[in-house]
């Protein structure tokens, strides 16, 4: 958010026009903020979880074991508060952490909360394809609101010829 303040206040930056992204981890993190801050014209995490629980003990910061703490920083539970535009993105392939994806869409009646899966993608192979595919949206992203959208043809199709 700290970083958006310093963007938004540049010269060569529309205030209006500055969109978030992250995967994995990134995805969670970008998933919070989206969750917090309604600053963003569209949020675009890659992989998340839920819950920071799914991390396991060997990836969560020493002593994160508060009940409250988890449930704070948990985007799983925090998905009515989305007031831009999210898309949460991943891959059907192996790894891939679709199932969190699809327990976040099942759970979610945010219409602002887009859950999307890439077929025949993995966690991580969905990156390059769906982030030119996301690149191109946001360069003809006009109008007052983002006009950003996935149909399910146009992500099927990310993956022919990688």
């Amino acid at each position: 958010i700290a970083a958006t303040t310093f963007l938004s206040k540049q010269s060569y930056v529309d205030p209006n026009r500055i969109y978030l992204g992250g995967h994995s981890t990134g995805g969670t993190l970008a998933l919070l903020v989206a969750e917090y801050s309604p600053r963003f014209r569209a949020v675009f995490s890659f992989g998340p979880v839920a819950d920071v629980q799914e991390y396991g003990g060997d990836f969560l910061p020493a002593g994160l074991n508060d009940a409250t703490e988890l449930r704070l920083r948990s985007p799983g539970n925090w998905l009515s508060s989305i007031r831009s535009p999210v898309f949460v993105l991943e891959g059907t392939a192996q790894p891939s952490n679709a199932e969190p994806l699809e327990q976040m869409r099942a759970r979610s009646q945010n219409p602002l909360a887009h859950f999307q899966l890439i077929p025949a993608a993995s966690h991580f192979s969905e990156l390059a394809p769906a982030t030119a595919l996301i690149a191109r949206k946001i360069v003809a992203d006009s109008g007052a609101r983002s006009n950003i959208a996935f149909d399910d043809a146009e992500l099927a199709g990310l993956m022919r010829g990688h």
